[in-house]
């Protein structure tokens, strides 16, 4: 092998590596910015589970809001509010029953470390039972370092997943 192509072939060796490692860097933070979100997301689902109304209004955005469709009797209907109020509602509620809401199938994207969207499959889990299931899309925005839940949409339908 000539000099040159010696060169040539280190010269690619090294651009090879800078550009892996450059490329790990992000993937490694848009790993460590998606695990913050998922366990953002799932501390809310706990908390809302375990019916604690004062921990809720902390994790959540100003203005957020909820929405669902959900389907019974054989149709859909659709709800939205703010999450301000439904929290009140829960709080109107002293002895509603206690859930958990196990997610699977879980995709999150997060942009510029300000914004993530998280969509996972649940399921409602009361007394060991699965009441219903659907989809969860969670919209979080970053505010001042902590992740706090924008949106919540969701589908719900009936008993577990078939």
């Amino acid at each position: 092998m000539t000099r040159r192509r010696a060169v040539v072939r280190l010269w690619l060796v090294v651009a090879m590596v800078t550009a892996a490692t450059a490329a790990a860097a992000p993937v490694a933070a848009q790993d460590s910015e998606a695990g913050a979100v998922q366990a953002a997301v799932e501390h809310f689902l706990a908390v809302a589970g375990s019916h604690d109304v004062d921990a809720l209004p902390p994790l959540l955005a100003p203005q957020a809001t909820i929405n669902v469709a959900r389907f019974r009797d054989g149709r859909w209907t659709q709800t939205a509010q703010t999450l301000d109020a439904w929290v009140a509602a829960m709080r109107a509620q002293p002895a509603a029953r206690r859930f958990r809401e196990p997610l699977t199938d879980i995709s999150i994207h997060v942009e510029d470390g300000q914004l993530a969207h998280l969509r996972a499959h649940f399921t409602i889990v009361i007394d060991g039972t699965i009441q219903s299931h659907g989809v969860d899309y969670v919209t979080l925005v970053n505010l001042d370092g902590r992740w706090k839940v924008a949106n919540l949409s969701y589908t719900n339908l009936p008993g577990p997943p078939k």
